[in-house]
Parts: structure tokens; sequence; C-alpha cells
């Protein structure tokens, strides 16, 4: 008798077992695989968009969509799905620009009190607020909430510069906001909690402190923390290696990767040193947009527009760097994308194909392959998918 390896993927290689063996080898091997397809679930997510609504639909462990459930909300451009059936939502639509909280179909509250064209909004947990990204305005916007209603703004924090691509770089232009995650800071020695802000105008990456003390502001704007990116890069969207303690940014304008290297300094605050810079687009087109790493943290994605649309695949080495791997077409203007938690799909915001596009993710190399499934929200353009809780 001669023994046998099972590879994967149903494969057997080396010698053979004899017949029983190898039929009760197989029938585990799909047994198990029918298991794991079983264990995928549903996953509820909102979709938001520049237009009229937006949208709450399950994505099906086959790859497909059921149907859309649309919410009155205008530009809802960015969408914070929270649980309670709770969606928080900002309306980029100046000079009636606003920030909005919704119970089910029901808009709850709106506060128009915040800074021009927000475009992105996070929480930081068990804080009481929701805190804004606003690109017009240049600025950062907190905002009380209770029982998932979004109440007063209580504080606003304007920055200034600019930098010097003409018409694109005319002020300060704050993209997103992202907090260090706690267990990397607790791992490196940075103490307290901390709050990046990239402003794509002044090529920039505001470092600000969250607050958890009731009597002070919830953050504090930290200037010499701040890292400065080279002239006219414009940064964007950001993402963190956890693994290797590594900051990825995407820059919007020139359409790079830059990488830092995260420590802590001798007084416990964050350090950023730069560890490599490489080029993503290679059309050079001015609209690279959104940067996510894979759940195995082998690939790294980023989407880009305005020509050659497309997402672009790199491969993450050991030590956390990057090589460019492949560049896969999307419909038009894909911007916000969504890798689902098991690592199987990305989903594409697709803003002038007024669709979100589902492509299948290989777990072997991380190309994409179009899976020609499409959530189809038009007129309303798609600009962010978000996971409900």
């Amino acid at each position: 008798m001669r023994m046998s390896i099972f590879t994967g993927e149903n494969q057997f290689i080396g010698l053979q077992y004899p017949m029983k063996i190898r039929q009760l080898i197989l029938f585990s091997s799909l047994l198990l695989a029918g298991c794991a397809q079983h264990d995928v679930q549903p996953l509820e997510l909102c979709i938001g968009t520049y237009g009229s609504h937006y949208y709450r639909v399950t994505f099906l462990p086959d790859g497909t969509f059921s149907k859309a459930a649309p919410t009155d909300a205008v530009n809802a451009s960015f969408v914070l799905p929270v649980g309670d059936d709770v969606v928080y939502a900002v309306s980029e639509n100046d000079p009636h620009s606003g920030m909005a909280s919704y119970r089910g179909t029901e808009r709850t509250a709106f506060n128009p009190e915040i800074g021009g064209s927000p475009c992105y909004l996070m929480h930081v947990d068990n804080l009481p607020y929701i805190f804004t990204a606003d690109y017009m305005g240049g600025s950062v916007s907190v905002f009380a909430t209770k029982d998932g209603v979004v109440g007063q703004r209580v504080q606003h924090i304007a920055y200034a510069g600019s930098g010097p691509v003409v018409g694109r770089q005319e002020k300060a232009h704050v993209h997103q906001l992202k907090t260090i995650p706690a267990a990397l800071c607790a791992r490196l020695g940075i103490k307290d909690e901390w709050l990046l802000a990239t402003d794509l105008g002044c090529d920039s990456i505001h470092v600000l402190k969250v607050n958890r003390d009731a009597s002070s502001d919830v953050l504090t704007d930290v200037p010499a923390l701040g890292v400065a990116l080279p002239a006219g890069s414009g940064p964007r969207h950001m993402e963190f290696n956890e693994r290797n303690a590594l900051l990825y940014c995407l820059s919007e304008l020139s359409g790079e990767v830059l990488v830092w290297a995260l420590s802590a300094s001798a007084n416990g605050e964050p350090c950023f040193t730069p560890a490599q810079r490489l080029l993503a687009d290679d059309a050079h087109a001015g609209g690279s947009a959104d940067i996510h790493l894979h759940p195995n943290g082998r690939f790294l994605y980023t989407s880009h527009r305005l020509r050659d649309d497309g997402i672009v695949l790199f491969h993450v080495a050991d030590d956390g760097l990057l090589t460019k791997v492949a560049r896969t077409p999307t419909e038009d203007h894909p911007r916000h994308f969504l890798i689902t938690p098991d690592g199987r799909y990305l989903l594409a915001a697709c803003r002038d194909g007024h669709c979100v596009q589902v492509f299948a993710v290989n777990s072997s190399d991380g190309t994409l392959t179009d899976t020609g499934t499409r959530l189809d929200v038009a007129p309303d353009g798609p600009v962010c998918v978000a996971l409900h809780p």
C-alpha cells in the first residue's frame, strides 16, 4: 500500500490508498466543504449614494443580492449602520449638508450644523459621539448621540492650508477618519487613544487625541505629531496592518500608496516612520479612492477612477511591504468598496455605473473575477458599502 497526501480543493497527490479508504477521505472532504458553505451567513448591508436614497440589502452566501429597500435620504454619501436598526448618515448636499440619524426607514433627527460637504463618519467604541470628516469644510465635527439619535454638535476642529495642485488643493479637505487600533497601541506602548484624519488639501495626516474625560473636549489636535506627505499627493483613505504595525495611505492625486511604520515615542505618543512609497495608479488619473486589506492579511486592494477605472491588487510580504500585482477593470467610477468578512467577495460601489459590482476573490493569489452580479440602484450613484453589525 502506498501513502497519499490530501492537499485541499479535493486534490490528492502521491501514492494511493485502497478504494474504501479513498472513498472515506473523499466523503469527509466533501462533508467539510459542505459545512463550510453552510457556515457562510448572509450579510446585511447599507449602500450610501449620491441621489435620493440610501439602500438596505442582504448579500447572500451565493454571491447575489436580495431586493434592495430604499430609504429617503439626500446624498447620503457615507452611512454608518449600528445596532437596533439604527443608521447614521451624512447628507453631502451643500449648502444644505448635515448629519442625520435613522431608525428603520424613518429619519429621527437632522443637524445642519456641520462643515461643508461631509463625506465620512465613524464612532469610537463606548463613546456617545459620531465623528465626521467634512471635505469642503476642511474640518472634523463631533456630534453627541443618545439612544441612536444624533444630537447637537459639541466640537468642530477646522484646518487651514493648501497644496500645489491647482483646483484640488486650494484649502484643507479632510476626507477620512481612523483610530489607531487599541490592541496595536497596547502592543507598541502607545498611551491613550488616537484618531487620524487625512487632509487631501494640505498633504497631511492630522493626529488627534481622543479624550474620555467628559470635562474636556472630545478631541485634541496635536499638530506636532502630524504626518507630512509629499507635496501634491493628496491623502484620501487609510488602512492599518496590525500584524506588522504599518499604516497604509492611498493618495488621491498622485495615485500612490504610502507606508509608515508605527511606533511609540519615549513619552508614549505615536510616531510614524516612512517605510515604502509606490505607484498604484499607472493611469495617473488623479482619482484614487479607497484602500482595504484582505482579512487574511496577504492582499491589499485600492480603487481608482477618472481613467482606466479599476481595482489594483498588491501582495503583502511577511514584513508588510507591498508588491503591485494586477489591475482589474470595474464599472464606471469605483469609490468605496467592501471585502466580505470571509474574504470571498469584493463589493465595489461604482457611482457612474449606478451599481454595486461583485467580484470573487481568489484565495490563493488575491486576483479578482467579475461574477457578473450587479446591484442596480439607478438613477442613484452608489459610493459607499457598509456592513450592518
